[in-house]
């Protein structure tokens, strides 16, 4: 039995509802012959992703792992092509504190590529109907610095492969007479569900499924 790690974050300072423990839970539903679904949320801040994903890695000792996070300003799936390795000084994570330094690793790459095949996962997404894209950067928050320790773990051979999908925020449906049953533009076609349906596929996909 082969065995995925999921995981979402929860809120962190500008963005208080972040709807990845949502997807997490839906992958954590999803029944896959011979697949074992992990399923965790992190708390938003440096030192616990730190201390946890390796933990996590070490005890469950999983095949892949995929971690779901907020683009908040973004309208559309960005599937991560890569991790680099840089850490943020705009903005502090969810307990008031900065990473310890502006790298991540002083002695690491400038970058390091995920060895999914990502545009394979962009064109299932958009046969679904959903606003979906590769992308060549994580950021510099606590996504990239979760998606550069899953690759580290990759490196060094503990993990076979590991994903970042970043999600935008659902979007409102219009309300107001003749409005039911109209389809939504494409770009405006993420809702709760269709979140799930992201977290459905890209856990198929990192599962061979």
């Amino acid at each position: 039995m082969r065995t995925l790690l999921v995981a979402g974050f929860g809120p962190f300072p500008g963005w208080e509802n972040n709807p990845t423990p949502a997807m997490v839970r839906a992958a954590a539903r999803l029944r896959l012959p011979g697949i074992r679904i992990v399923p965790h949320l992190f708390n938003t801040v440096y030192v616990e992703v730190a201390r946890d994903l390796p933990a996590l890695i070490a005890r469950h000792r999983p095949d892949a792992v995929l971690l779901f996070g907020l683009a908040g300003r973004t309208r559309h799936v960005r599937i991560e092509r890569f991790a680099h390795n840089v850490t943020t000084r705009r903005l502090p994570d969810a307990s008031g504190a900065f990473h310890h330094s502006a790298d991540i690793a002083a002695d690491g790459p400038w970058r390091m590529p995920t060895a999914m095949r990502t545009g394979v996962l962009v064109q299932a997404l958009r046969r679904a109907g959903l606003n979906a894209r590769p992308s060549q950067s994580a950021g510099e928050y606590l996504c990239n610095f979760s998606y550069w320790l899953a690759l580290e773990a990759v490196r060094r051979g503990e993990v076979k492969r590991a994903l970042f999908v970043h999600v935008p925020l659902p979007p409102r449906r219009p309300r107001g007479p003749g409005t039911a049953g109209r389809p939504l533009p494409l770009a405006r076609r993420l809702d709760s569900v269709d979140l799930d349906e992201v977290a459905v596929m890209a856990v198929r996909a990192l599962a061979g499924r």
